[in-house]
């Protein structure tokens, strides 16, 4: 369900404001090559957008680029940006994607595309295997195997650095804080985060062999079409949401300032988007 789709960007556990990074000195731009996927829409977009402003060399990748209208308009007014093909959920696809790329070093893999699940099929009363299935498999299988995939590539780069975009939701210490909000219970997207969360903190630790640097980063609760129309519908059952919104570009910039910023010892770190860390 379209609704629900808002919780793929829904609540940064420390809620921070954007203004708490734009606010602060911006460092001198460290571009490279940033590769991003599900770059047709939403945050994936803005961050699209926000790298190329600053001077990065932007590979930006989605299921259907003849229908990313938004997105090949950006690629056509900006030779820094390219559009490939890629669904996550598809090995062959990654694969084919790794080989073209082969001499091609990647600054920062950014794996930005994920789903939320249908709404009622992830509610106690509705509960569907099948779904769960491809959450899972979308959220938390698919940044594991695009970062193995494309780790050789990383790794030859020179600011080696791995980012997955996950959300509070997959903070277990969040639950409560969460609900208090009013966001809806949404099983399956949270466990996907979850899993993603271990996934990835486990692929830190041996990514660093390769001098790696890798982190969770969620970006906050951003105000986007989506999120107004959840807004809207738990308001007319009574439970409007209480917690502050940002734009898609407020919250890119914040990662993305972060995103070049990123240490060595931030390594497995859980992050929001102004770099402070999230409670597991």
């Amino acid at each position: 369900m379209k609704q629900l789709a808002v919780l793929l960007v829904l609540w940064s556990v420390a809620n921070a404001s954007a203004a708490d990074i734009t606010a602060a000195t911006e460092p001198a731009p460290n571009p490279g090559t940033v590769l991003i996927t599900g770059s047709d829409r939403g945050i994936g977009l803005a961050l699209a957008r926000e790298f190329e402003s600053r001077g990065w060399q932007v590979i930006a990748t989605c299921r259907d680029p003849e229908k990313a209208t938004d997105l090949k308009s950006l690629a056509s007014e900006h030779s820094t940006v390219s559009i490939e093909k890629l669904d996550v959920s598809d090995d062959v696809a990654i694969d084919a994607l790794v080989t073209k790329l082969k001499d091609r070093p990647i600054d920062a893999l950014v794996n930005n595309a994920g789903v939320t699940g249908g709404f009622e099929a992830q509610t106690l009363a509705g509960l569907d295997a099948n779904e769960f299935s491809r959450v899972l498999r979308v959220n938390s299988y698919a940044p594991l195997r695009v970062s193995a995939a494309f780790l050789k590539l990383v790794a030859a780069s020179k600011q080696r650095k791995i980012i997955a975009i996950s959300s509070g939701y997959g903070s277990l210490a969040s639950v409560e804080k969460i609900a208090s909000y009013g966001y809806p219970s949404a099983y399956f997207y949270a466990m996907s985060k979850a899993a993603l969360n271990m996934a990835m903190r486990e692929f830190a630790f041996e990514a660093a062999h390769s001098q790696v640097i890798t982190v969770l980063l969620a970006p906050g609760a951003v105000d986007t079409d989506m999120q107004r129309g959840i807004r809207e519908r738990m308001s007319k059952m009574g439970k409007p949401i209480s917690a502050p919104v940002v734009t898609p570009e407020a919250s890119a910039h914040s990662m993305v300032l972060v995103i070049e910023q990123l240490r060595v010892e931030q390594n497995a770190k859980f992050l929001a988007r102004d770099g402070s860390e999230i409670p597991w």
